[in-house]
């Protein structure tokens, strides 16, 4: 969503300090679905902003005192990530610096015109998306090394359903710890569908023993049904979810549930009341549940993946050795990646300290040196971040796949077009050897040039200078199916034998196999094993006579069914 495109459509909330005061903002956006709250009224406004999902708040603190600054401290300590942007009656340095203390993203001053509101709403947005992004893979890291500790720990505890249960009793008693809460109820889904609590804290045994809810009946069934936590600054204004008879034992009229989900299936909902302190909950109390509900599933699974493998003790033997190295893969990959973020940063910020401290001192080429060298290494760190990004959502499978059939030629072409530069300056001898009739390729185009595009660079990158870089293909029938082989060598160090199986795995890095290793943290071959894995395609090394390396593929050529 662009805010440079008047046309768009979105949810916007405005807090008037008195009606009509933000009308210039209605004029701007016409198209946008506008909600409007007075300031003195505002009471609520958190759980309305959940209700109606709105994208961007704008709050009116003229001539309000600190009740604007009151309702934007409620609004961020509940959604922490909602673009915030407050409205100055005049540049008034200390207001302005009490709204960012308090929370907003940007401010904007009387009186406001169009190009003040769409340059402030491009402004946020683009901050906003940058601080997700950064967050998510701050998570999806965290997640990638608690999820072996944890697959670790069930595997050697757990073999019946009594050990299931006590270890949800654990972590009922655990959510209770970390969110300092009354109540707690961790429920699951029946083999009908309706929810059940199967351990619980805080709770009446007839509680306990008869409550059933069917999908999309109270907050918990509508958690189940849409599988997205609900946060209810206080219920008796949230106006989703009516007041229900008998439940006195909930003090405060914040709630917090969220799903327990596995492979984009609900399969249970977490509950949590009451916190001690008497507060409401917040953003922050909301991600760490997520985090313990992902656990949760995640330990779930993992219980029934042990009960099927009971009795095969030399698989599950091989499963932790895997399980273990991976484990080390990953730590390697986390310190080889804090490496790579720091190099640039560090030298980002040293730019940054020189053309701060000795402005006036610097002459022009050295200035346009340094900022040269901030540009650099800031795109240095752009591209791990978006590659890191990018192959977190292929190997969860939140990528979207658009099928077809693709020229492997064309796509090859398209790709080689990008290195030009990069073969020219090693002085690569390129040879392309593709037949006339080589049969397409089923697969995404944007997915299939990304797995094309790793392949090439490594090539580029492990070949010696004045070296071949030989790409052929091939059709050929595998199993009774028709696919096409492709083949793609190169005459720079050779990759160890006993090392052929480990380059492809996740978070293993080719560049480690060899003394020189060029730069990278493993992100481009965990990419294509990702990808391959889609796909239904195989990836592998080849021997080669002298040296050199040698890389095969076996691409579909037919659609397969996708999981």
């Amino acid at each position: 969503m662009a805010g440079s495109d008047v046309s768009i459509c979105f949810k916007l909330l405005l807090l008037e300090a008195k009606p009509e005061s933000l009308a210039t903002v209605r004029n701007v956006w016409s198209n946008a679905e506008v909600f409007a709250q007075n300031l003195v009224q505002a009471q609520g406004v958190a759980d309305q902003i959940s209700r109606e999902k709105v994208q961007l708040v704008l709050c009116d603190l003229v001539g309000t005192d600190c009740l604007g600054l009151e309702v934007l401290q409620q609004i961020r300590r509940v959604h922490p990530h909602l673009p915030l942007v407050a409205v100055l009656p005049c540049q008034d340095f200390a207001l302005a610096l009490s709204a960012f203390r308090n929370g907003v993203d940007d401010v904007l001053i009387y009186p406001l015109d169009k190009e003040a509101l769409l340059n402030s709403w491009d402004y946020v947005s683009t901050r906003t998306k940058i601080n997700t992004q950064l967050a998510h893979t701050q998570q999806a890291a965290k997640r990638s090394l608690d999820d072996l500790i944890l697959l670790k720990a069930v595997g050697e505890t757990t073999r019946s359903a009594e050990d299931l249960q006590k270890l949800l009793d654990r972590i009922v008693d655990l959510i209770q710890s970390a969110l300092d809460v009354e109540i707690v109820s961790l429920m699951l889904a029946d083999d009908e569908g309706d929810l059940r609590i199967r351990s619980a804290c805080g709770l009446p045994v007839n509680v306990l023993e008869n409550v059933t809810i069917a999908p999309g009946e109270g907050v918990s069934g509508h958690v189940l049904v849409h599988g997205e936590p609900v946060l209810i600054d206080d219920l008796s204004t949230d106006g989703r979810f009516p007041l229900r008879s008998g439940v006195a034992r909930y003090r405060t009229g914040s709630l917090l549930s969220v799903p327990i989900r596995y492979q984009q299936r609900t399969m249970g909902v977490l509950n949590v009341n009451n916190k001690r302190n008497g507060e409401a909950f917040t953003g922050v109390d909301q991600e760490l549940l997520l985090t313990i509900a992902h656990q949760t599933a995640l330990a779930i699974e993992n219980m029934k993946l042990v009960g099927r493998l009971q009795g095969k003790n030399l698989e599950i033997e091989h499963a932790h050795a895997d399980l273990m190295k991976l484990h080390q893969d990953r730590t390697r990959f986390v310190c080889n990646l804090s490496h790579e973020l720091k190099t640039p940063l560090t030298s980002v910020l040293g730019f940054s300290d020189l053309l701060l401290n000795f402005f006036d001192q610097i002459e022009a080429p050295k200035m346009r040196e340094y900022i040269s060298g901030i540009y650099t290494e800031g795109k240095h760190l752009e591209h791990l971040l978006t590659g890191m990004l990018r192959l977190f959502s292929i190997d969860s499978g939140s990528e979207d796949w658009h099928w077809q059939s693709l020229s492997l030629s064309e796509c090859f072409a398209r790709v080689l077009r990008a290195h030009e530069v990069e073969i020219a300056e090693v002085n690569l001898e390129l040879q392309v050897d593709f037949p006339s009739n080589l049969m397409q390729v089923w697969g995404d185009q944007d997915k299939l040039e990304l797995l094309l595009e790793a392949l090439v660079d490594n090539a580029i990158k492990f070949n010696c200078q004045g070296g071949h870089l030989s790409i052929s293909a091939a059709n050929l029938t595998l199993h009774g199916k028709p696919a096409v082989y492709l083949q793609i060598t190169n005459q720079g160090q050779s990759v160890p034998r006993e090392s052929a199986y480990d380059i492809f795995q996740e978070y293993s890095q080719l560049g480690e196999l060899d003394a020189g290793k060029p730069s990278g943290v493993g992100i481009g071959l965990a990419t294509c094993r990702a990808i391959l894995r889609q796909m239904h395609g195989e990836i592998f090394l080849e021997p080669v006579e002298n040296e050199g390396t040698s890389i095969g593929l076996l691409l579909p050529t037919t659609e397969l069914t996708h999981d």
